[in-house]
């Protein structure tokens, strides 16, 4: 990705809607420079498929056809601490009861945070469909700049969510990494089951 390219992206957890807008390549000097590897950042926790089966266990119970839909989670000021526990968000969709469920993992216990209709048809996928996990995307993320993006602003958030796209197809993850109250964000896209890197 080049500098001067812009980018809307719409990641959305429940009622709460992500929308950001400019993708810059930072600029800015200045920083610490000793910031973690990505082998420390994501290596810490659980990773989205070792938080998966508490919360599949639980979706089942909640309802027999239950399928997922979407696996996300935000680490505020990523750079700065390296160290705070990784909470995983995933929704479950049930298609006979057309009702969406918002399921969180921390510390290996999964719990129902909201529960209702759904106004519309969620897309799914199975585990089949996701060979790479969210560790694995986070080093592409690295990998293609955000090393450098954490390393100029140690203040970023990141945010990363799984999901099938609007035209379908195989899940996609979406990572972004941000800072509050600015336009700037860098944005990878890698395909859950190629490893493919996509434009988001």
């Amino acid at each position: 990705m080049t500098k001067g390219r812009r980018w809307l992206l719409l990641l959305g957890l429940g009622s709460i809607t992500l929308v950001v807008v400019g993708l810059l390549l930072y600029g800015q000097s200045g920083g610490p420079a000793d910031l973690p590897a990505v082998e420390g950042l994501a290596s810490y926790g659980v990773t989205a498929r070792q938080a998966l089966p508490p919360a599949a266990e639980v979706a089942a119970q909640w309802q027999a056809d239950a399928q997922l839909a979407v696996a996300s989670c935000h680490r505020p000021v990523v750079g700065r601490h390296p160290e705070d526990e990784i909470q995983w968000a995933f929704q479950f969709f049930s298609p006979a009861a057309q009702r969406m469920a918002l399921i969180v993992v921390t510390g290996g216990e999964a719990h129902v945070v909201r529960d209702g209709l759904s106004p519309y048809a969620m897309s799914t996928f199975s585990t089949g469909q996701w060979a790479v996990d969210s560790d694995q995307a986070l080093q592409v993320w690295w990998d293609r700049g955000g090393g450098t993006v954490l390393q100029r602003r140690p203040d970023t958030d990141l945010t990363m969510k799984l999901s099938v796209p609007d035209e379908g197809g195989d899940p996609i993850w979406i990572v972004a990494g941000l800072v509050e109250g600015a336009e700037n964000v860098f944005i990878v896209g890698v395909n859950a089951a190629s490893g493919a890197v996509v434009e988001p």
